[in-house]
């Protein structure tokens, strides 16, 4: 019996496995093309992976097509939604398989099944359409075979890169030449290019099987590419004759592309994006732009894909309200034009006058679009002509308009068409910018300003939107009022009240202190904050606190919605409230006007910041305060139950945020509150546990919504490395935290506590992250990460050169793998970029900056020394 021994255990081993479940956990399931982790969306018939321990004995793959829907003995299947998953292959710790046609777009539950084990269910977002391109390993290069060469043979590019590659029959795998990562494509080649997640066909595609030979399959979406933002011709799309899951696109290589574009393919409105063509060291294009006498620049705006045309605007002429000295920055033409059309603010009647601007974008396409002036006398409205202005084609079209108009804004959720608002309220005309079609949209009526039910004329809480035009508000009595009572008022699209709910007796929301200014007056509201449900789950929560401030609770607020949008509208509709009350000894902490749900989606949880006592004081860092909390109050939206996790640390309210489903926060134990922290708490939301990470080199690290970017595919943030001592005031003598960014960017990976700092090169002392005016207006801080093509970027001060001689600022750039910072070079007599840094009157200089993340790209404006604009400069991927 001993030689048989190994086997014998072997079996044993087996045996174990086959009865024990599959360990997997609410982050196992990922995009099996990105490798995206979870909530990664998947569409239908996309690719999935499913990532755990314990999923089978040994790599057993697929032998044929169709795809098996199980594999082993016992069999071994993937369900979603209790359908079973045609698989590619299963291995111990990693499984991917076709996500089936049959299964509804929406939120869906994959388990693992060994027999008649099951895993725990792991959740997935599920989509009509949702496009993943094949990329290089490693890369952001497009896989891409050369269908056709151009006519100049030295201009064919290389080839030969690995082919696609899932391991098993009917999984990608292409054949042929696969062009180089780095080819250089040239204008009028046609490129065949791959991707899953395109959507259904007509007629409908098999699920576990590749197109029948015969082919004709034609997607049900109307797919698109562009490279660069200019359209792109596609001769051919469709899905693959050979490989489950997966679409073929052949498309030409517009006339004006540059070596190295981006490309975007969309199904429908969703989208996916590559590099096409060789990469090269950043640089900067520039074009010079004309003196503007007493109209200077105060704006760039370019379209939401073409990164190489720019708008120019100053303000507003003052006769008749619009910019008439518009410049036009063609940068693929090297043209330079100026608006011939005079064209209004977007929003004309804007109360704060820096919301003016005078392009909305087409999302989705490179289309700008102004309201221009009109051409007759308009008894309603604005006007009755819109510019649409084609950055691809360097084409202007004026469109008449019947209704007038007398607003112009971008499309509902990124979708191309623009929204002109009538002067009728809650109407609209919807225009399709690249077939001028016109569509009459019938919107919601705007509510009545100010609000006022039985009374109360006080907001307490954060207003709540649901579907259908359905709009909550909170309102309570003045504060001078001596009864403090609050109601849940519903109204619907017609602005009617349909619900006027009392709060349960005993209850009030949540009111955060608000600061005082240098007169000791509050700044600012104070709201209780109020969140939506998970998963389409039209439910509000609000946190609230006992009259005789003993406790605090979640309040859940169940509006029964029709579920019938074309139904008519209800004269009533029920609104049920329940209160769950904060563990014993825990409360919402609020000694700071920031207090904020933060949602962990995998787990359809929501988290609050709480500590061991009610708070009502405003806590100030100058007089050495911190906002703390040293827990975390988890409401779990799916079974409306609550518990507390206690943290290790101190957590500093106003420095937090999520992404993905960790949350993440400044430390709030050091002794200066005013120096940055120098560590950062993870809670991770899905295993409910807590991590520190401790920045090296004595570095701090700036977080607040307005200093850090959260980098949502990778669970890593950006922020300004920070360090030394506070400052102080040479005006006022008060106490300031130190310069934000005077060491650079940390790059933190919040999963495993990865720090890559990414220093200043010689010659700079910090860089300039902007300010709340710059953010708020709209044009993103001048630094960040782009996570397409790994490089970081900011606006870098340079030492001065002497007293009252400042060094001015340039654009920097980082490769995040390495830490290697490049300088932008600047054009002759360039010395600022974006505004001039620091000074007097600082806050009142133009803001030139704009930073597309869908084209992967900045602009920026260029100064010399006596701060004049220049040059506009331009880089791309």
């Amino acid at each position: 019996m001993a030689r048989f021994a190994p086997i014998l255990a072997m079996l044993a081993a087996y045996g174990a496995w086959a009865t024990d479940p599959p360990q997997t956990t609410d982050r196992g399931v990922h995009n099996g093309v990105t490798m995206g982790p979870a909530p990664a969306p998947v569409a239908r018939g996309g690719i999935i992976a499913v990532i755990g321990t314990g999923l089978a004995p040994d790599l057993l793959q697929a032998e044929s097509t169709p795809l098996p829907l199980s594999l082993g003995d016992p069999a071994i299947e993937v369900l979603v939604n209790g359908i079973p998953a045609p698989l590619f292959f299963v291995s111990p710790e990693q499984i991917k398989a076709q996500m089936p046609w049959e299964v509804e777009a929406g939120w869906a539950d994959v388990i693992v099944r060994h027999g008649d084990v099951d895993s725990l269910p792991m959740p997935v977002q599920v989509f009509d359409a949702d496009p993943d391109l094949f990329l290089h390993e490693g890369t952001s290069s497009v896989i891409a075979q050369s269908v056709s060469d151009v006519d100049d043979p030295a201009a064919t590019p290389a080839s030969g890169s690995a082919p696609l590659s899932l391991g098993a029959p009917g999984s990608p795998s292409a054949t042929g030449e696969v062009l180089d990562a780095g080819a250089v494509v040239a204008p009028g080649q046609v490129v065949a290019v791959y991707a899953a997640g395109l959507g259904q066909t007509e007629p409908p595609l098999v699920t576990g099987a590749p197109a029948p030979p015969a082919g004709g399959l034609v997607p049900v979406e109307p797919q698109r590419a562009y490279l660069g933002g200019l359209p792109a011709a596609i001769s051919s799309v469709g899905p693959s004759e050979e490989l489950v899951g997966v679409f073929e696109m052949h498309v030409e290589m517009p006339e004006l592309a540059g070596p190295a574009e981006v490309l975007r393919w969309y199904a429908g409105d969703r989208s996916a994006a590559a590099v096409l063509g060789a990469s090269s060291p950043p640089a900067a294009r520039y074009m010079a732009v004309e003196p503007r006498g007493e109209d200077p620049a105060v704006r760039l705006q370019r379209s939401d894909l073409n990164p190489l045309f720019v708008a120019v605007n100053g303000v507003p002429d003052e006769i008749d309200f619009c910019y008439r000295n518009v410049q036009l920055l063609d940068f693929r033409r090297d043209a330079s034009t100026v608006l011939s059309t005079c064209v209004f603010p977007s929003n004309p009647n804007a109360v704060i006058e820096g919301a003016y601007r005078p392009f909305e974008l087409s999302w989705g396409t490179s289309f700008l679009a102004a309201l221009a002036e009109p051409s007759a006398d308009v008894t309603d409205g604005i006007t009755d002509r819109v510019l649409l202005l084609d950055t691809a084609e360097g084409s202007e079209t004026l469109l008449e308009l019947s209704p007038a108009a007398d607003r112009l804004q971008s499309g509902f959720g990124g979708t191309r068409p623009l929204r002109l608002q009538r002067p009728q309220a809650g109407t609209f005309t919807l225009v399709e910018p690249e077939s001028s079609e016109q569509q009459e949209l019938v919107g919601f009526q705007p509510l009545p300003d100010p609000l006022e039910v039985d009374g109360r004329t006080r907001m307490v809480a954060q207003q709540m939107n649901f579907a259908g035009g359905y709009r909550l508000r909170f309102l309570g009595r003045p504060e001078e009022a001596e009864s403090v009572d609050a109601i849940a008022v519903l109204y619907n699209g017609e602005a009617s009240i349909v619900a006027n709910v009392p709060f349960p007796e005993g209850w009030l929301p949540v009111a955060p202190p608000r600061s005082l200014n240098n007169q000791g007056l509050p700044i600012g509201t104070s709201l209780a904050p109020t969140t939506g449900g998970f998963r389409g789950d039209q439910i509000a929560y609000l946190a609230v606190r006992s009259a005789a401030g003993t406790g605090d609770a979640v309040l859940v607020l169940r509006p029964a919605l029709p579920e019938d949008p074309e139904a008519p509208l209800p004269e009533a509709i029920d609104v049920s409230m329940s209160v769950v009350p904060f563990p014993a000894g825990s409360y919402a902490t609020s000694c700071g006007p920031l207090v904020r749900w933060q949602r962990i989606v995998l787990t359809r949880t929501l988290a609050i910041l709480g500590s061991g006592e009610a708070m009502d004081e405003f806590a100030n860092p100058r007089d050495g305060q911190l906002c703390t909390g040293d827990r975390l109050v988890l409401f779990n939206t799916a079974t409306d139950t609550i518990q507390s996790v206690d943290s290790p640390n101190l957590l500093e309210l106003g420095a937090k945020g999520v992404v993905r489903d960790f949350l993440y926060f400044a430390d709030g134990s050091r002794e200066v509150p005013l120096e940055a922290p120098r560590a950062v708490h993870v809670f991770d939301g899905v295993n409910e546990t807590f991590h520190e990470i401790t920045l090296p080199e004595d570095l701090g690290i700036t977080i607040n919504p307005l200093l850090d970017q959260r980098m949502w595919g990778t669970a890593r943030i950006v922020a300004p490395a920070t360090t030394g001592p506070p400052r102080t005031n040479p005006r006022t003598g008060a106490l300031m935290p130190p310069l934000p960014g005077n060491s650079g960017l940390l790059v933190v990976q919040l999963v495993d506590g990865t720090v890559t700092h990414l220093a200043l090169p010689e010659g700079y002392q910090r860089i300039h992250p902007g300010n709340p005016r710059f953010i708020n207006r709209g044009h993103g801080r001048p630094y960040g990460v782009i996570p397409l093509i790994g490089r970081a970027f900011a606006r870098g001060v340079r030492r001065g050169s002497g007293p009252g001689n400042p060094g001015g600022t340039a654009m920097l750039t980082w490769d995040v793998a390495t830490g290697e910072a490049t300088e932008i070079a600047l054009p002759e007599d360039g010395f600022a970029v974006i505004q001039a840094a620091g000074g007097r009157n600082a806050n009142q200089r133009p803001i030139l900056w704009s930073y597309s993340p869908r084209s992967v790209s900045f602009a920026f404006g260029v100064y010399n020394r006596d701060r004049d604009l220049i040059a506009v400069g331009v880089v791309g991927p």
